[in-house]
Parts: structure tokens; C-alpha cells; sequence
């Protein structure tokens, strides 16, 4: 068992499942710089705000399940000590841009770069 692996891995996927599941369930009311998915480009205006924070918690609870799913299934791999840390954190970091990625490609794709809803063609 890789137990830095394992542990890191589950242990960041709850948190990131519970955070999301929080921001879906307590979405931050105003734009501000404490409590949600802060980018530029989600701080705009309140209508890039609330779509931001509503699409990075569903996508934050499906990592957040993944990294956990995952992590359980690294109890069966044999240690492999500093190599499992260094997989661990790159799984973390890679889930991160996903995230972060996703999101703004979304945002993107819905909002021009002042922020106003794209006209659908």
C-alpha cells in the first residue's frame, strides 16, 4: 500500500467534493474576495459570478469524486515511497487546471471578454 498516495489522494478529493458540494448548496451571494471561485474573469460582473461559482462546484465535486475513487484504488499498489508522494501531488496539481480550465472555457464560451452573454447563433 502507498500510504502518502492514498492518504493525500482521498484526503484532498473529500475536500474538494465538500467544498463543492458547499458552493453548490451555499452559493456565495455577492462577488467578493473570501468565499468562491475568484478568476477575472468570474468577478466581472454578477452574472459571470454566479455562473462561474455554479459550474466550478459541479466540476469540483466530480474531481473531488474521482481523486477519492482513485486514491481508494491505490491501496492496492505496492510502496513506491517518494515516487506515490510526487504521483499524489501531480494528481492534485493536474485536477487544479482541470478545474480551473474547464471553468473558464465555459466562461468563455458564454460571456464575451467584458463580460456580456454572447448572442446565440
Amino acid at each position: 500500500m502507498t500510504a502518502t498516495l492514498t492518504t493525500l489522494t482521498i484526503s484532498v478529493g473529500i475536500v474538494f467534493f465538500i467544498v463543492g458540494l458547499l458552493l453548490r448548496l451555499i452559493p456565495p451571494r455577492k462577488i467578493n474576495s473570501f468565499y468562491g471561485y475568484r478568476t477575472t474573469s468570474s468577478m466581472r460582473n454578477m452574472d459571470t459570478w454566479t455562473t462561474a461559482n455554479k459550474y466550478s462546484a459541479t466540476i469540483m465535486i466530480i474531481v473531488g469524486l474521482m481523486l477519492t475513487i482513485i486514491g481508494l484504488g491505490t491501496t492496492f499498489i505496492p510502496d513506491t515511497g517518494a515516487t506515490g508522494t510526487g504521483v499524489a501531488i501531480g494528481l492534485i496539481i493536474f485536477s487544479i487546471i482541470i478545474m480551473v480550465g474547464a471553468t473558464e472555457k465555459h466562461l468563455k464560451k458564454l460571456f464575451d471578454k467584458n463580460g456580456n452573454r454572447q448572442q446565440e447563433s
